[in-house]
């Protein structure tokens, strides 16, 4: 699929998704650590304990 391009295209997009939605993603492959970070705290501690058991569901 290719990317859309608009006119003044930001560099970043702030937004919100759902964390079974996001598991999903980074189970599926389709979304990768790396390819964003987290706004807050209570944030990251649900991403970290997600990314945990991901890889205990892996070994």
């Amino acid at each position: 699929m290719k990317p859309l391009l608009f006119e003044s295209q930001p560099t970043t997009i702030n937004l919100a998704i759902a964390s079974e939605k996001l598991q999903s993603l980074m189970q599926e492959g389709k979304l990768n650590l790396a390819d964003f970070h987290c706004l807050d705290p209570k944030s990251k501690k649900s991403v970290w304990g997600m990314l945990r058991s991901l890889a205990a569901s892996v070994l």
